[in-house]
């Protein structure tokens, strides 16, 4: 059989249980919808080897396992993301209304940053580009990425700590 009809049938078979394990991890639809296309993406560029494979099955399940993983660390590392993800899942109306305040005002101090800060963190932490791809990017070397990156997360961190601090009496 050729490589792409084992591609086709293998994708086709396992579709449901891809995107139920990426859900699973996850617990977001569009997360999850997004991992089987990556999934699928990737399983396409690496269809040759597919037929190699003494367990393609695990093989593609454990692509969409490594896939999802890797998307809910980069949630986890988006501030603005992950709280109006946990908010979803809060039942309370005003847990959802902080949330959401949060993430704007969060948003509102990625803004206020430097260009260069600002497109670093961005990159970095809303596209998932690695430090060498945002030196391209923003014409400076990888030292200068980190630099700039690590000055914007404390920043954002700083700001976002006195906001919420405000009006609160300390000891």
């Amino acid at each position: 059989m050729n490589s792409s009809k084992i591609y086709t049938e293998l994708i086709t078979e396992l579709r449901d249980t891809l995107y139920r394990l990426s859900l699973s991890i996850l617990g977001d639809s569009a997360e999850a919808e997004d991992v089987m296309q990556d999934v699928c993406e990737r399983a396409w560029r690496t269809r040759d080897t597919l037929a190699e494979q003494s367990y393609p099955r695990a093989y593609v399940c454990r692509m969409a396992h490594n896939l999802a993983i890797d998307r809910l660390r980069q949630l986890q590392r988006r501030p603005s993301v992950s709280i109006e993800h946990s908010a979803m899942f809060s039942n309370d109306g005003e847990a959802q209304s902080n949330n959401r305040d949060i993430a704007a005002l969060t948003r509102s101090i990625i803004s206020q940053l430097p260009e260069k800060q600002r497109l670093a963190i961005h990159l970095r932490d809303v596209e998932g580009y690695e430090f060498e791809e945002i030196g391209e990017v923003l014409g400076i070397d990888e030292t200068s990425v980190r630099m700039n990156l690590s000055r914007a997360r404390k920043s954002v961190r700083t700001q976002l700590i006195e906001a919420m601090n405000y009006g609160v009496k300390r000891d």
